[in-house]
């Protein structure tokens, strides 16, 4: 995986003496995944098939852990105020950290 991405917003914002118009994520580590846990379950559906229950609450976690912090930079509580669709590219970069990491094969065992 990369380690980062970068989402850029669909415009300029202000807040808190900060402007910004894109955002930087970090790449969760397993003491993120620890402490925040998973971002959806898939419980059986009653007609059969997955129903697939996200945890949005969890992505907002995710995102106010993973945001590149740094003086010149905004903060979690800066995002607020973000367009719903920059809300949902947020999401989407968060999610996909996720996707990206279960699609990585796994290495080899070794063989003796």
């Amino acid at each position: 995986m990369s380690g980062e991405k970068t989402i850029r917003l669909s415009r300029r914002y202000e807040a808190h003496g900060r402007a910004f118009d894109s955002l930087t994520f970090r790449e969760p580590k397993m003491a993120d995944f620890e402490a925040v846990g998973e971002i959806a379950e898939y419980q059986p559906a009653p007609e059969g098939g997955m129903l697939i229950i996200n945890h949005d609450d969890r992505v907002w976690r995710y995102r106010d852990r993973l945001l590149k912090r740094g003086d010149d930079l905004p903060s979690a509580a800066d995002l607020g105020d973000l367009d719903l669709a920059d809300a949902i590219a947020v999401k989407e970069a968060i999610t996909g950290f996720f996707t990206r990491a279960r699609a990585k094969p796994l290495a080899a065992p070794p063989t003796c």
